[in-house]
Parts: C-alpha cells; sequence; structure tokens
C-alpha cells in the first residue's frame, strides 16, 4: 500500500496560503504545529497582514447582508471579584462573549484572560477584536507585571474623578489568538495625572493600531495627548493643543473617558469645557490631528456616542425614562443634527450600544442584558452577567494580531 501524502504536498504553495487566508484566528493558531513551513507562513507578518484584508473584506460583506449576520454583537466584560485560587493573592479576569440571535438568544463566551494579581480596578475597551487595559497591580505576577502606586480609585462615571497613576501597565490583548503584549511607558508618565483612553485602526495603514491617551497636568493646567503605534512600538506627543478647540479663549476640554467611539476613521469623545459647554472631540487617526462638532442646538441632556444605522448618534435618557435619539445626517457638520426617535424605555441602568440594525444593548437593574427594538417596542433578553463592568462592540473583527507576541 502507497505510503499516504499530505494533501498540501500535492498544492502550490501560494494555494495554500490562499486557503488558510480563508480560515478563522483559532484552527490557524492550531494549525501552527502541523508542519515548521505552515508555521513559518502563519506567523509571517505579510500573512498576519493579508489575513486581516481578507477578514476586513469578509466583514465588509456581511454587513451589506445582514441575513448573513448570525448574532447582535460581542461583549468585553471584567468579573466583580476575585476568582477562588488558593495560589494567587487576588485576580480578576477579562472575558469576550458573543451574543447570539437565534432561538436561545444567549451569550456565548469566546475568550478569557486573567489579570494576576490586581491591585486596584483597572480601565478598559476595544476595537475591532483587540483589546486593551490598564493594569494596576500589588506586586510582580507571573506575566511581569509590574506594581505601581495608585491614589483615588476610578470609577466609569459621568462624573469626573481623578486618580493617579504611577507606571501603569498597559496592555493590549487579543482574544482570537489568546496573546496580549505590555506597552512601553507612557512619554513623561509624571506629568500625566488622568488619563482616558481610545484604541483605533488607522485606514492608511492595514497592520497596524494606534492608542490615543490624554494626559492632565498635576496643577490640571495643561492637558496633552499622546499616541502608541503598535508597529513603531513607540509613544508620541500629538502636536496640535487641545485647547481652545472649541472657540472658548483659554478653556481647557474636560474628556469623559467613558464615551470614546471609534467611528468613520476617527476616536469621538463627549467633552466638556471648564464653563460647562458640551461638544464632540474628534481625533483623525491617521493626521492625528483634533476636531471639535458642536451638540446640537439647546441640547441639555448627558449623551453617549453610538453608530446608530451606519451614522453618527447621540444616546440619552431623561429623567422620566424616555431614550432620545439624535442623528448626524453629514459626518462632521454639526448643522446636520436630526432628532430621531424619542421612545419611553424606564428601567435602564446602562446604555451599552446599538447593533447593526440599530437596536438598543441596555441593562437594567438586575444586570440582565437585553436589546430593544425601537420599532417593535420588543425586549430580548440575553441573560445576566455577574460583571462590574461591560463593553459593548456590533462589530468584532477577528485578526491574528499579537501573534508573535
Amino acid at each position: 500500500m502507497a505510503t499516504p501524502r499530505w494533501w498540501s504536498a500535492s498544492l502550490p504553495n501560494d494555494i495554500i496560503e490562499d486557503i488558510l487566508t480563508w480560515l478563522p484566528p483559532k484552527p490557524l493558531v492550531r494549525f501552527r504545529c502541523v508542519r515548521q513551513s505552515w508555521n513559518s507562513k502563519i506567523s509571517d507578518p505579510e500573512f498576519i497582514n493579508k489575513h486581516l484584508s481578507m477578514n476586513k473584506a469578509k466583514s465588509l460583506s456581511l454587513d451589506d447582508d445582514n441575513n448573513n449576520n448570525n448574532n447582535n454583537g460581542y461583549l468585553l466584560c471584567r468579573s466583580p471579584r476575585p476568582v477562588h485560587d488558593p495560589r494567587l493573592v487576588m485576580a480578576r479576569e477579562l472575558c469576550t462573549f458573543v451574543c447570539n440571535t437565534n432561538s436561545d438568544s444567549s451569550l456565548t463566551e469566546i475568550s478569557r484572560l486573567r489579570i494576576n494579581p490586581i491591585y486596584h480596578d483597572s480601565s478598559f475597551g476595544f476595537c475591532n477584536g483587540i483589546c486593551y487595559g490598564t493594569i494596576t497591580v500589588s506586586h510582580p505576577a507571573p506575566w511581569n507585571f509590574c506594581g505601581t502606586s495608585y491614589q483615588w480609585h476610578f470609577s466609569k462615571t459621568r462624573s469626573p474623578v481623578y486618580h493617579t497613576v504611577r507606571n501603569a501597565g498597559i496592555y493590549l490583548w487579543n482574544p482570537s489568538v489568546r496573546k496580549h503584549k505590555r506597552l512601553p511607558a507612557v512619554v513623561d508618565d509624571d506629568r500625566f495625572n488622568y488619563r482616558s483612553y481610545g484604541l483605533a485602526f488607522p485606514t492608511s495603514q492595514n497592520n497596524d493600531l494606534k492608542l490615543l491617551v490624554f494626559g492632565c497636568s498635576v496643577n490640571r493646567e495643561q492637558l496633552r495627548a499622546q499616541v502608541y503605534t503598535l508597529s513603531t512600538n513607540s509613544w508620541s506627543w500629538v502636536e496640535q493643543p487641545l485647547e481652545p478647540l472649541d472657540g472658548s479663549v483659554g478653556s481647557r476640554p474636560w474628556i469623559d473617558s467613558s464615551s470614546c467611539l471609534f467611528f468613520s476613521g476617527a476616536l469621538h469623545f463627549i467633552a466638556t469645557t471648564s464653563q460647562g459647554y458640551g461638544f464632540i472631540l474628534c481625533f483623525d487617526v491617521d493626521h492625528e490631528q483634533f476636531q471639535a462638532i458642536k451638540l446640537p442646538h439647546n441640547f441639555s441632556l448627558s449623551p453617549e456616542l453610538a453608530v446608530f444605522k451606519g451614522s453618527l448618534a447621540l444616546i440619552a435618557f431623561d429623567q422620566d425614562g424616555v431614550c432620545h435619539i439624535w442623528v448626524m445626517g453629514q459626518n462632521g457638520l454639526a448643522d446636520s443634527w436630526t432628532p430621531t426617535i424619542s421612545v419611553p424605555l424606564p428601567g435602564v441602568k446602562n446604555f451599552l450600544g446599538c447593533t447593526s440594525s440599530g437596536e438598543l444593548v441596555i441593562t437594567k437593574s438586575d444586570n440582565q442584558i437585553f436589546s430593544f427594538d425601537l420599532e417593535s417596542q420588543n425586549e430580548n433578553g440575553y441573560g445576566i452577567l455577574d460583571f462590574t463592568e461591560v463593553v459593548y462592540t456590533a462589530n468584532l473583527l477577528e485578526s491574528l494580531l499579537l501573534l508573535n507576541e
């Protein structure tokens, strides 16, 4: 009997590569163990770049055909209490879930990262499948997390809460390949007293990402921004001053750290001047330039930023539990704000985001997660999550980024 041959032995290398680019990241990680040549190919930055391009194309194709979508988005959550493990002083976990839209309307866990051991809570978020987090730990940990000094607890609320962090570890995590990377220290760290973060993918650089961080001086008189670029593994200052972008002389904006949204190539933040004037602060990721966008005239509510049916939107709840949605008709043009929907939605604890079809994703007082259809006003429950913080995105782009870390 003839000795069986690998099917790949009879296929040209370019055909094998094309087949591999169509596969999800998780099996590709396993396939690196099949052959040394496969390991070299899958780990090659050029292949990682090609795979990312393929997934972007597939994601756009699915967006054009909503019937092919089998989920209502993804959640990034942090566990509320230490995981019981006698070997650890204290541990927390970050978890990612997919919101299924099939008959069971359930949450399916994708990946989990243990933060070990943690000293205080940390801020976190994600963009296109890559997560970021600031980790503050009490002593050196198995993953070489370094010790930090932490004053004043950070809380994800609308009211400003200052905190002081020295040498806080900032990490990127790709749940698809279960790889994480610690970033180099922020430049001139001692001058920063408060931080807000935003993660984004530059449109001009295919296999790269950037992390924007705001820092306020100790005397609160100066606000500066820095950008981390993955391809160079370095930080750089944003040269453009942040004040007075809103037109008020000498006014330094306050950045709402919980409001960050990446949309149409720019990071968007809700900002407020010392005079109480609110606006949207935009950061063009490719050109590293800031722009201010005014809120609708006489808009007095505290809004959340969201992408609503492909447009930038403001989502706000008044004291009577009515949800108001304003949509920007032309991106970047303040005069194009249009009030779209006002619908009663009582009992909302947190607004998380909008699905690709325009449903609202919310949590209620019992920590149950719902999607709310604005047209039929029907609620679809996904279950209860025992997590202290939850971040939502409608799309998660799987990739091999950070595979070689």
